[in-house]
């Protein structure tokens, strides 16, 4: 069993394709950065997807990378590599129940990083179980970073880069 850190000078943050998760990914890359702190990038795998037929079912918070399909790999490490992270960041792949596997590897860390979803329809995602369980469990802080929808980077830009040509409204006048 490996720990994703052995001391309290580290940032965990769990990965998948999401919006919200590249966002947890690139706040915590960020982070790391200004407090100089190893950065462990972590992406669960719910058996069996992902993983070659012939490894063994269970929790491991330790995948060996020749256990994860290649393609596979290769799609969580372009997830990875698309951000900045700091030198000596690291991703590692853990088998078992998402939530779970992020409060255990983050034990010893300084803080676990984690991305949320807004539930569609008043329904809950699994993504704010995962952030739920691991606010509740977790033992050390927890930041849940939340998916920037792309309308709302449009209504958050000043008024200033607006392109003149494109007014919000247009006026119409009646002569009379």
């Amino acid at each position: 069993m490996t720990a994703a850190c052995m001391n309290t000078d580290c940032i965990v943050v769990g990965i998948d394709d999401s919006a919200a998760s590249r966002a947890a990914h690139r706040w915590a890359a960020a982070y790391a950065n200004v407090t100089g702190k190893d950065l462990r990038v972590i992406h669960v795998l719910e058996w069996p997807i992902g993983l070659i037929p012939s490894t063994a079912p269970g929790t491991r918070l330790h995948v060996p990378q020749p256990e994860v399909a290649e393609a596979y790999r290769r799609g969580m490490q372009r997830v990875f590599d698309d951000i900045a992270s700091p030198q000596g960041s690291t991703l590692q792949f853990a088998q078992g129940d998402t939530a779970d596997v992020l409060v255990r590897l983050s034990t010893h860390a300084n803080l676990l990083v984690i991305g949320t979803r807004e539930p569609s329809g008043g329904a809950s995602s699994p993504t704010s179980f995962i952030s739920h369980y691991c606010v509740s469990h977790a033992s050390c802080p927890v930041v849940t970073v939340p998916a920037i929808r792309a309308n709302l980077v449009a209504d958050l830009a000043p008024r200033s880069t607006l392109h003149h040509d494109q007014p919000f409204a247009t006026t119409t006048s009646r002569k009379s």
